[in-house]
């Protein structure tokens, strides 16, 4: 908003005695027009008793001048609905925000061209987001330190913290970091006494070489369960001992890798982790290592499957159909103060399950399968396991590994035939694909090659190699799938470190329209100095990058944090804004 102030008094008189006599010679003097250009601003709503700073700096040009000798500057900060109280006289101006400031803060500023006596200002609204309500975090190591950032918000304004942790709670991590994990639907009533309105607390999981941290996602507090009582057979045996590889969640239920051993707990309000074991005719109890897991979101009992790196197969996770009959044991364990834990050690209707093959699934349902999951290719460097849409007719988990001749192994398992074994004709492995990767991913070990998939696509998923994202279309099933550029980072010697969607199947909903949060597609970008930024993707249908409908710019956010040597990242959300 901009306001010229300039006085001229004239009487009639004078102005007709110079229509007359004055033959055009007037005396014109220049104005100095006087610019002011304002980012947008965010903010989070600190804790009690703590503060957050916010630098206001806006870009002041002037048409007759570059200096700024001859401005003077005000900040003024609206009090109420007509009071404003003046804060500052600098060109920019150092906003403190408290744990009352929950509302927008509009700031006037005014710049004055103290020759001319011309005055311009310009209103400037700084608005509160709330915290983690859709936020990345960024798990970094400094120092074989773990040090956790965000990047909170949504669109080209976020706000963006190296030290997230340190800022919220005054604390910091101990140990060197080695993975994130996840549970955004851990349900806090009662399944008994109010099955139909959950409640939902986000689980975020940072571990450490040193320590597993169970926070909550909300507050980055500790959540009121530690590791070894999520697994809960650590906690009645004593075992200290931890090696966290994953921890996903969805509304059917939690899913818990340790030191390749796999965890499931239902998604009732008790937290009761149990583990799953082999079927006997495969082998000893334990005798697996769970190094990927697709986790199916159809059913109560969900569709999972997991790569057994031990045995090089895929094995399909079995859930017990104990979730009713259980209940009331797991309530009594959880409430019991240990003194319930021989229901939970007689394993009576426990979430954990049995491994089983697939191959023999398969054989039973006399259906046939694309592929072999108990004999893979002993070349292959398994990579990424995930969701994606099959067909538009059913969802599917996708795997995907490859090898030294720089090819992409890809395999997709039917999810509606692995919740529904009894349906017959629907294949368990349903389909296979050997696809030459464009980029050079061969020299890469197993868990290396970045991919990702959600279930907005049909048939197709992601991977990135050097500073590149390709896109595999395997939609056409009557021909050869495609391999497509997307997106190429600026700088050649940068190397694209990690890639996620924010989500690969639940979805965000605010004022009941959903936000698609499923074709955002996250990056993490890393210079030769372990130097990292965040990049995120809005992808169309097609897996194209979309574009802005007026300015018909790519819509591509970069986000730099000072992020150093990332480990994992992470994207947090409340499915209810």
């Amino acid at each position: 908003m901009k306001q010229l102030f300039k006085f001229l008094c004239v009487t009639s008189s004078l102005w007709l005695a110079s229509c007359y006599e004055d033959k055009s010679n007037y005396d014109y003097h220049e104005i100095n027009d006087i610019e002011i250009v304002s980012s947008s601003y965010v903010y989070t709503t600190p804790p009690e008793g703590m503060t957050r700073e916010i630098l206001i700096e806006p870009t002041i040009t002037q048409t007759m001048t570059s200096g700024s000798e001859n401005l003077a500057y005000e900040w003024k900060r609206r009090v109420d609905g007509l009071s404003w109280s003046v804060v500052g006289h600098e060109a920019t101006y150092k906003l403190v925000v408290t744990s009352n400031d929950t509302q927008d803060i509009y700031l006037r500023f005014a710049v004055t061209d103290t020759d001319q006596d011309i005055i311009t200002y310009e209103e400037i609204v700084v608005r509160p987001i709330f915290a983690f309500n859709q936020c990345w975090f960024v798990l970094q190591n400094e120092n074989d330190q773990a040090v956790l950032g965000s990047v909170d918000g949504e669109g080209a304004v976020r706000v963006v913290t190296h030290d997230i942790y340190k800022q919220e709670t005054g604390r910091s991590f101990s140990g060197k970091p080695t993975g994130l994990g996840l549970h955004p639907f851990m349900r806090l009533n009662n399944l008994l006494t109010d099955p139909g309105n959950p409640i939902y607390a986000i689980l975020l999981g940072v571990f450490t070489d040193t320590e597993p941290y169970i926070l909550n996602g909300s507050t980055l507090e500790n959540f009121k369960w530690n590791y070894q009582r999520l697994l809960y057979e650590k906690r009645i045996k004593g075992d200290a001992t931890f090696a966290p590889w994953s921890m996903i969640g969805c509304r059917n239920n939690l899913s818990i890798v340790d030191d390749g051993k796999l965890w499931m707990a239902f998604c009732d309000s008790f937290g009761l982790c149990y583990t799953a074991k082999l079927d006997p005719a495969l082998g000893g109890e334990f005798d697996y290592q769970a190094a990927l897991l697709g986790y199916g979101v159809r059913t109560l009992a969900p569709s999972n499957v997991i790569y057994d790196s031990r045995g090089n197969r895929f094995l399909f996770h079995q859930m017990t159909d104990a979730f009713s009959m259980g209940l009331n044991d797991r309530q009594a364990i959880a409430n019991g103060n240990g003194d319930r834990d021989n229901l939970y050690t007689e394993d009576r209707y426990n979430a954990g399950g049995t491994l089983v093959s697939l191959a023999t699934m398969s054989e039973e349902a006399k259906v046939n399968a694309a592929f072999d999951p108990d004999h893979l290719p002993g070349d292959i460097r398994m990579d990424y396991m995930g969701l994606m849409n099959s067909q538009l007719t059913y969802n599917a988990t996708l795997a995907v590994g490859h090898n030294s001749s720089n090819e992409l192994l890809v395999y997709e398992f039917n999810q509606d035939a692995l919740s529904s074994p009894s349906v017959g004709d629907l294949s368990f492995c349903n389909a296979y694909w050997n696809i030459r990767a464009e980029g050079d991913v061969s020299a890469l070990q197993a868990g290396e090659l970045p991919v990702a998939s959600s279930l907005f696509f049909n048939r197709m998923f992601f991977y990135a190699a050097g500073n590149k994202v390709y896109r595999v279309d395997m939609s056409f099933s009557e021909q050869i799938p495609t391999v497509s550029l997307v997106y190429e980072y600026p700088d050649a010697d940068s190397k694209i470190t990690h890639m996620k969607f924010k989500s690969d199947c639940y979805d965000i909903i605010e004022n009941g329209t959903n936000k698609e949060i499923q074709r955002h597609l996250g990056l993490i970008v890393e210079d030769a100095g372990g130097n990292a930024c965040l990049v995120e993707l809005l992808l169309t249908v097609a897996g194209e990058i979309e574009r802005d409908r007026q300015t018909d710019q790519p819509i591509i956010y970069t986000f730099d944090g000072d992020f150093k040597h990332v480990v994992d990242f992470t994207f947090s959300f409340r499915e209810t804004i």
